[in-house]
């Protein structure tokens, strides 16, 4: 896996570097999933990365990983599985979504994407680091038609 370190924004320095990531379980390849940095600490740079769904070439998948840049180890947060009767613990396989950190929080908050069955979401919904769960939240008023990517 290749990290892209940003050395000095001053002077516009950055180094490439190959590192070796470990994980007790198996983070399987994917395309179309996001990687959104997170806070855990009063640092104002993120260390962390979360990664969110994506396609493995025959399902969507719903997992949610934890990366850290200092030790390059990778944390399986949620595994992947069939949606939870409580949406708070898991929410629904998608790939193509949008993600940002809010507030560079270790809140991500997700838009969109493809959902398993291939239709097109348009619903908003973030995940907490913290706390492992997710928030679907109730937008009042107009909102943007379904869409990915």
């Amino acid at each position: 896996m290749w990290m892209l370190r940003c050395d000095s924004a001053a002077t516009g320095t950055a180094s490439w570097e190959l590192v070796a990531p470990s994980s007790e379980h198996t983070l399987i390849a994917r395309a179309a999933a996001t990687l959104s940095p997170v806070s855990l600490s009063d640092s104002a740079r993120p260390a962390r990365l979360v990664l969110f769904g994506g396609y493995d070439g025959g399902i969507c998948l719903n997992e949610v990983w934890l990366f850290d840049t200092r030790t390059a180890v990778w944390t399986m947060l949620l595994p992947h599985t069939a949606q939870a009767a409580d949406a708070s613990v898991r929410h629904d396989a998608r790939d193509g979504h949008l993600a940002i950190t809010h507030n560079n929080s270790s809140e991500v908050v997700i838009f969109g994407g493809y959902a398993e069955d291939g239709s097109c979401l348009n619903d908003v919904l973030s995940f907490s680091v913290c706390t492992r769960k997710w928030t679907l939240y109730e937008c009042a008023g107009a909102s943007p038609s379904p869409r990915n990517d």
